[in-house]
C-alpha cells in the first residue's frame, strides 16, 4: 500500500515540503522588513534636510540683520564729527572716517618713506656704480680712435702685459708675447670690471652637502665672483656658470658686493673675457633674460656648445629676480664662434721679424 502513494504525499510525510515553504515566507518577510526601514530612513533623511534648510534660512537671516544693523552703526560712527584744532586757534570739523582715512595714508607715507630710506641706504654702493655710469660714461667713437679702442679691449687692466701689433719701431716690449694675470680672472671693458674668479672646493660638492656648497659659494664671492661649482670650465663643452653679488649687506665682509650691480647694462653683442689657467677665452653675449630664483635650468650642461653664463640678483637690492647673461665662447683673435674641441689662434704662434734697427747697440 505504501509504494501506491504518490510522491507528493511521501515527501509531505517526511516534512521536505513545509521547511522549503518556510524558507520562502522568512525570505518574503525580510524583504518586506527591509523595505520598510528603508523607507522609513528616506523619509527621516528627507525631513531632516527641509528641517535643517529651513534652520539655515532662519540663521542666515538672523545674520542677515546683524550684519545690517552692525553696518548702519559703524556708519553713524564714521560719520560722527570731531572737532580737529588747526593753526591760529582755529578748530576744523572732521568726520571719524576721515580722520581714520588721513591717519592711514599719513601712516603709508610715512613707512614708505623709512623703507624707501633704509633700502638705498643699504644699497647705496650699487645704486651709485649706476648712477656714475649714467652720469659720467666711459666712451670711445670715431674712426680715428679704432686703434685705441682695440688696445683698450686688449689691455683693460690686468688683462694682458705685453704687446700689440704695429707697435713703434725701438719699442722692445711690443715684441713680449701676451702673458696673463698670474691668477683667474674675468674682465668685462664695457662695464670698467676686472674680477678675480674664485672656483669653491668640490668637496661639498662630491659628498652631496648642498648647505656646505652654499656656505663655500658665499665665503667665495667675498674674494670676487665665483665659477659655480660643477659647471663647466672655460674652453669645455658646456655652461662655465658665474655668478656674483649686485648688492649686499654693507656690513659683511668682501671688497665685491656690488660687483655685478651694473650686469644688467650688458647687451647681445658685447664682450667680456676670462683669464683660466693662463689661457684667455672670450665670449660674446647672444641672449640677456630674467628667471625665477627657482629656475636651475640656467646650470643645465649641453654637450654641443660651449657657453658661459653671468648670473645676479635684480632688480639691484632684492632677491626677487635672477638676471641672466649667456655668451658664446669666440675665437680670442678671430671672432669666429668655436665648436666644441675647436682650438682657437694663438697669438704667440705668429713669429714676429725684430728690425735690427731696433734691437739696443
Amino acid at each position: 500500500m505504501e509504494q501506491a502513494f504518490p510522491v507528493a504525499e511521501k515527501a509531505e510525510r517526511h516534512g521536505e515540503i513545509p521547511v522549503k515553504k518556510r524558507a520562502a515566507d522568512m525570505l518574503g518577510s525580510l524583504q518586506s522588513d527591509f523595505s520598510r526601514a528603508a523607507s522609513g530612513l528616506l523619509f527621516e533623511s528627507v525631513d531632516q534636510c527641509r528641517s535643517s534648510f529651513r534652520d539655515g534660512r532662519s540663521l542666515l537671516r538672523g545674520i542677515k540683520g546683524v550684519g545690517t544693523s552692525a553696518l548702519i552703526t559703524f556708519r553713524e560712527f564714521l560719520l560722527q564729527p570731531v572737532w580737529v584744532p588747526v593753526r591760529g586757534n582755529m578748530v576744523k570739523e572732521y568726520g571719524r572716517g576721515t580722520l581714520f582715512v588721513l591717519d592711514i595714508a599719513r601712516f603709508g607715507t610715512t613707512f614708505a618713506c623709512i623703507f624707501l630710506l633704509l633700502f638705498v641706504s643699504l644699497n647705496a654702493g650699487s645704486f651709485w656704480q649706476i648712477l656714475a655710469s649714467r652720469l659720467m660714461p666711459i666712451s670711445i667713437t670715431g674712426d680715428t680712435d679704432a686703434a685705441l679702442r682695440e688696445k683698450l679691449k686688449r689691455v683693460p687692466g690686468l688683462s694682458v702685459a705685453g704687446a700689440a701689433d704695429g707697435a713703434e719701431i725701438g719699442n722692445l716690449l711690443s715684441f713680449l708675447p701676451e702673458v696673463g694675470p698670474p691668477e683667474n680672472r674675468i674682465i668685462i671693458p664695457k662695464l670698467n670690471l676686472n674680477i678675480p674668479l674664485v672656483t669653491p672646493s668640490y668637496a661639498a660638492l662630491l659628498k652631496e652637502d648642498w648647505t656646505r656648497v652654499e656656505k663655500d659659494i658665499q665665503e667665495a664671492l667675498e674674494q670676487g665672483v665665483v665659477h659655480y661649482p660643477g659647471t663647466a670650465r672655460p674652453g669645455q663643452a658646456g655652461n662655465f656658470f658665474v655668478t656674483g653679488h649686485s648688492s649686499y649687506y654693507p656690513w659683511a665682509s668682501g671688497k665685491f658686493k656690488t660687483v655685478f650691480a651694473r650686469l644688467h647694462q650688458l647687451d647681445v653683442g658685447d664682450e667680456y673675457w676670462v683669464y683660466y689657467g693662463g689661457d684667455k677665452h672670450r665670449y660674446s653675449v647672444v641672449e640677456k633674460k630674467e628667471v625665477t630664483p627657482s629656475n636651475i635650468a640656467v646650470l643645465d650642461q649641453p654637450t654641443d656648445a660651449r657657453l658661459s653664463t653671468l648670473m645676479t640678483c635684480t632688480p639691484v637690492g632684492t632677491t626677487l629676480r635672477r638676471l641672466v647673461i649667456i655668451s658664446q665662447e669666440i675665437d680670442p683673435l678671430t671672432g669666429v664662434a668655436l665648436g666644441v674641441g675647436e682650438r682657437g689662434e694663438r697669438r704667440e704662434n705668429v713669429v714676429r721679424v725684430v728690425p735690427l734697427e731696433a734691437l739696443p747697440i
